[in-house]
């Protein structure tokens, strides 16, 4: 699914100050849905963590027969354990994490520049499932969408899932009830690990 952010058939709320450089801001959108920008907020970072293990760290000679190996080294200060018992073993990768802040604020309009993109946030982290049966007349329920996310026009990733909007519900609001403002915090992963030949093309 790519982005294309100044496709005009695209719906976007949220934030809309010209004023704001495009790489100081993130665009989320889902395919057939509407696309939400923001400011990008402080405490805005990227995660990759490689798995690697030590499974040798409690196998021995010694470890086969612990109470003597434990005997020898009191006496003798041998030991069994040797360099290999510390050597790390690669079990995959993990999904790239974003930890992305997005500030949200009303020049004109707090329904569409805050409320609007506060929901359409919610939406894409939230599934559609039916009542009682998996198959209705509308078929089978719908997982949570997937969502492509542009990070300051130079960090992208065309294929990623939401697990956690965070809204805060204690800024100042309008007369109509709208909050005018909000960082709301979101935590994205891809929708799996990335290889190195793909690096590149997440950096724009």
């Amino acid at each position: 699914m790519a982005f294309l952010w100044e496709n005009p058939a695209i719906t976007i709320v949220g934030n809309a100050d010209n004023s704001v450089s495009p790489y100081l801001k993130a665009w989320i959108g889902s395919e057939g849905g509407v696309t939400v920008a923001g400011v990008i907020g402080e405490g805005t970072s990227r995660e990759m963590t490689a798995n690697w293990t030590s499974p040798f760290a409690d196998k021995s000679l010694g470890s086969m027969f612990a109470s003597l190996g434990g005997l020898t080294q009191s006496f003798t200060d041998r030991t069994s354990i040797t360099t290999l018992n510390s050597r790390l073993i690669w079990e995959g990768n993990e999904s790239h994490t974003l930890n992305l802040v997005l500030r949200l604020y009303a020049l004109r309009d707090p329904k569409k520049e805050v409320m609007d993109a506060i929901e359409a946030l919610e939406k894409m982290a939230a599934p559609q499932l039916n009542d009682y049966s998996p198959i209705n007349s509308d078929g089978m329920g719908k997982v949570p969408s997937r969502v492509s996310v542009n990070i300051g026009r130079c960090f992208i990733w065309p294929e990623c899932v939401l697990l956690g909007v965070q809204t805060p519900l204690d800024k100042e609001k309008n007369k109509d009830g709208y909050m005018v403002r909000a960082d709301v915090n979101l935590q994205i992963k891809t929708l799996s690990m990335i290889n190195q030949s793909q690096i590149s093309s997440t950096f724009g």
